[in-house]
């Protein structure tokens, strides 16, 4: 008989960043925050989860749910996160989701540890054992000085495959980081180009016609999250295009996806809802044949979830070659949530992660780093 939940706890954490931070076109961040959820059960097995956002406004929601799951069943968590997804007041958006992402990943780590398997097992079967990393740097800082962002992508590619960049700063800097990059990388490493929402239809066309000679692999939010209607505007556009980091629940990526306004969909396993709706969000995009590409900008704990994820995504519709690869997203820059985090942080090998094989997510989380990093305590 599987064991029931005896604790859930919300632990919020922070990490200072020097030299007024980074960030992106929409502006810096002064610190790494996310919210850590502890599951325990019973028997002794320990889940983890992570939820994206401010922990002041994320922890409370958490605790909300973690009320209704102490002292019940452990099992898969589809039907608890559905019946919370929809009840009257939820509905599923915005912090919502995000606090039962982290309590639902916490849920399937817990389960996976008591049958003694993978995530990507309990996801519907592990379909490889490593993914394509690309490094996620070339951030927006206080100097905007084009030969540190340079020094930037020189330190953080390393042997990956490709980089994503942060743009949305206007037409000609743009341009000139597009073109650093480009020169940084070379003509056979992927370059993909975020723009984090920061334009109106006509400023993310003229990015476009400067950015379309640089063979761009994706550009990312080009429009804000909530203007899907300008993304028809932007069809025929010569770089493909990518969105989903800031949308909740398989729900908003129905238009994006049947409707073909972009190329490839990328929701974050710590905002969306979890593992099961990210999961439903890439066999909506499979059915449709539309690429699938993870957001993930938080934490080990996410970094973790995201790889059992893509460990259970088919390729498709590839059979025996692949032309591109599966992508996943590896944060470069400083961030002690994802290096301090675990016991054996991870470490590309050959520009790929493996998919841990251990049962749950396959992690150790260090608690005495998580004492450190907490912020209430």
């Amino acid at each position: 008989m599987i064991a029931r939940i005896a604790t859930v706890e919300a632990i919020p954490l922070r990490y200072p960043l020097p030299d007024g931070g980074y960030g992106s076109s929409r502006g810096l961040v002064p610190a790494r925050e996310t919210t850590l959820v502890r599951l325990e059960t019973g028997d002794g097995a320990v889940g983890w989860g992570e939820s994206f956002g401010p922990p002041a406004a994320v922890v409370p929601l958490v605790r909300e749910s973690a009320a209704l799951l102490v002292g019940t069943t452990l099992d898969a968590p589809v039907p608890f996160v559905a019946e919370r997804l929809q009840a009257h007041y939820h509905r599923g958006n915005g912090l919502h989701a995000s606090a039962l992402s982290g309590v639902e990943t916490a849920m399937w780590d817990a389960l996976g540890r008591t049958l003694g398997v993978s995530v990507a097992t309990l996801l519907g079967g592990r379909a490889r054992d490593e993914v394509t990393a690309y490094a996620s740097t070339g951030y927006v800082t206080r100097d905007r000085d084009l030969g540190l962002f340079r020094d930037m992508l020189d330190r953080h590619v390393g042997d990956l495959s490709g980089a994503k960049i942060k743009c949305g700063l206007g037409v000609r800097e743009d341009r000139e980081r597009a073109a650093v990059a480009r020169e940084v990388l070379g003509p056979d490493r992927a370059l993909m180009v975020d723009l984090n929402g920061n334009c109106t239809v006509d400023q993310a066309r003229a990015v476009i016609r400067r950015l379309a000679d640089l063979d761009i692999a994706w550009l990312e939010e080009p429009l804000p999250p909530d203007d899907v209607d300008g993304l028809k505007k932007l069809d025929g556009s010569p770089i493909p295009l990518a969105t989903g980091e800031a949308l909740h629940t398989r729900a908003p990526f129905r238009r994006l996806i049947t409707e073909r306004l972009v190329d490839f969909v990328q929701p974050d396993v710590a905002k969306v809802g979890g593992l099961a709706e990210a999961r439903a969000v890439a066999e909506l995009a499979r059915a449709w044949n539309v690429r699938f590409s993870p957001h993930v900008w938080g934490g080990a704990v996410a970094l973790a979830a995201t790889l059992q994820l893509l460990g259970a995504v088919p390729d498709y519709p590839h059979t025996g070659h692949v032309p591109e690869p599966l992508w996943i997203e590896l944060d470069r820059a400083d961030n002690g949530l994802r290096e301090q985090l675990l016991t054996e942080p991870f470490v590309p090998k050959g520009g790929r992660l493996a998919v841990p094989e251990g049962p749950g997510l396959g992690v150790d989380v260090d608690e005495d780093a998580v004492r450190a990093l907490r912020v209430d305590a």
